[in-house]
């Protein structure tokens, strides 16, 4: 059965430092840019980002627009960082 192309390459070291890496930049430009906040956690030694919704104010839409808002600011960092990959 052939690889997912999100999952190639997960679990090789370097795969795994450049995802932790992302993830810290990612944050940083989230928190930074203001569109949307979300914190960290390590979860099975790896770094992650987690939404923790305690605002009253935040609405459906609110939590509908996170994935795009992440996906379309970390494809920037990752594009970024990738040449660091080499």
């Amino acid at each position: 059965m052939p690889q997912d192309a999100s999952r190639a390459g997960a679990g090789e070291p370097a795969v795994e430092q450049h995802l932790d890496a992302l993830n810290r930049e990612l944050l940083d430009r989230l928190q930074r840019g203001g569109e949307a906040f979300v914190s960290n956690a390590i979860v099975g030694g790896r770094y992650v980002l987690r939404a923790c919704i305690v605002n009253f104010h935040t609405g459906r839409e609110d939590v509908e627009a996170l994935p795009e808002i992440v996906a379309r600011i970390g494809r920037v960092a990752d594009a970024e960082l990738r040449p660091a990959l080499g």
